[in-house]
């Protein structure tokens, strides 16, 4: 499972309650979850300046309380994101 999320303000990771406790437990049961993360640095206006961020889902308490300062899996530039090296962190898992 992949959980899409964009930060376009600041940099929290918006994850509910809910959506941690279902990352965390399906960490507990070793079924490995992720959140794919678009990334808009402040104060850009246009999206090749973002980054794609990949976290694993047993990340997701770090992400409510450190936001995107919490260290990925991998990152990509927007315009430069490797779909190969992606699938394999999601797959290779």
């Amino acid at each position: 499972m992949v959980e899409l999320k964009v930060v376009k303000r600041g940099r929290k990771v918006a994850l509910s309650p809910h959506q941690v406790s279902f990352h965390v437990k399906h960490a507990d049961l070793r079924c490995p979850t992720f959140v794919l993360v678009q990334y808009h640095p402040a104060g850009t206006a246009h999206a090749s300046k973002s980054e794609l961020l990949l976290y694993a889902g047993e990340q997701s308490i770090d992400l409510v309380t450190l936001g995107i300062d919490t260290p990925a899996m991998a990152r990509w530039p927007w315009t430069a994101i490797s779909w190969a090296e992606l699938r394999n962190n999601l797959v290779g898992s």
